[in-house]
């Protein structure tokens, strides 16, 4: 394998890796490595999705946002969970065999029914999960066919933290960020049912609480940064909080630390979930044929030992640090008391 600069980008993190030998264990589990470690790696390489999440799989476990994935197994089930779990089916009927694998698409299924995550619009900046503390996770974003003339751009923040003060710096490591949710915030053109799937997806109730500051699993420092769920810093106004994000902001959304991808088909970008932020600037729209596939994994098998590669067994939520099956248990009631309050409006 060999590595060369990206083009046309500023930022001292993120390569393009060439060359790989898929069949080479060592190989694949060193680009595993390069891609924690570099936040952004673009591969032109074509290979099928299954050849794409099976390297994946080497380098950690499969990741599924917690709600998801407690609905899927039937830990949270009941009449107030069915759509998100309809919702989750349709997002991976194309992939029935590759649980951790979703599509990203437009096209839709027989129903009329878009068959992918996102079918819609522009995404604004951000991360999956965004409200979990968790040790790193990497996406696989390949795309398959039709993907000419969009983009995705991409975004790590370790050259902002680097660049700020010893002070500030100092402070990012002791904040603690609280999460709310906003409907059609980050994406506002996705209809109601994606907009749930999105919601379960990042901050499945109002409260939810991460660390600012992070490291990759080799320990690259960065932020984790919160963009469109920011509901202020633990133990700080709002007036407080506001000032130093928007602070951060400046520091943090620069061009010259903004790759952009223009795709074409059969190319991959893996791309860090904790330090390292994404966006989609093409506006998806009804009619657009665009394919693309989501593989997602932790990197624990690489880093086993590594502070940030361990899978995290808590949840932070308003001050306490649950359990998974704690907090699974927060979210179900909240969920419960939100369906019977649509279903009596409904009436």
């Amino acid at each position: 394998m060999k590595t060369r600069a990206l083009k046309n980008y500023g930022s001292s993190v993120g390569v393009e890796a060439f060359d790989i030998d898929w069949t080479n264990k060592e190989e694949v589990e060193e680009l595993g490595r390069l891609s924690a470690d570099q936040c952004i790696v673009l591969v032109k390489d074509k290979i099928t999705t299954k050849e794409l999440f099976t390297a994946m799989l080497s380098w950690g476990d499969a990741s599924q946002a917690l709600i998801h994935e407690y609905v899927i197994q039937k830990k949270l089930s009941g009449r107030h969970w069915r759509k998100l779990l309809t919702n989750i089916g349709y997002i991976s009927q194309d992939n029935i065999d590759l649980a951790g694998v979703s599509t990203v698409t437009y096209r839709k299924g027989d129903r009329g029914r878009p068959r992918g995550l996102f079918q819609n619009g522009e995404l604004d900046w951000h991360s999956d999960q965004c409200a979990t503390d968790d040790s790193q996770r990497i996406i696989g974003l390949q795309s398959i066919s039709d993907s000419a003339n969009s983009q995705t751009q991409f975004l790590c923040t370790h050259d902002a933290f680097e660049s700020l003060s010893s002070d500030m710096r100092s402070m990012i490591k002791e904040l603690i960020v609280k999460h709310k949710w906003v409907d059609n915030l980050m994406a506002p053109d996705l209809n109601e049912d994606q907009t749930m799937l999105l919601r379960y997806n990042m901050v499945p109730i109002d409260g939810m609480e991460t660390y600012l500051y992070r490291e990759t699993a080799t320990g690259r420092p960065g932020i984790k940064f919160p963009s469109h769920t920011f509901d202020g810093f633990v133990g700080m106004t709002r007036a407080e909080s506001d000032k130093i994000i928007t602070d951060l902001k400046k520091a943090v959304y620069k061009d010259q630390f903004v790759f952009t991808q223009n795709w074409q088909d059969g190319e991959i970008v893996f791309m860090d979930q904790e330090i390292t932020l994404h966006k989609r600037p093409t506006n998806i729209k009804d009619g657009d044929k665009r394919l693309m596939a989501r593989c997602i994994t932790y990197v624990n098998h690489l880093f086993p030992d590594a502070e940030y590669g361990r899978r995290a067994s808590s949840v932070r939520y308003n001050g306490q640090v649950l359990s998974k099956n704690e907090f699974a248990k927060v979210v179900d009631q909240d969920r419960r008391d939100a369906f019977r309050y649509e279903e009596l409006h409904a009436a």
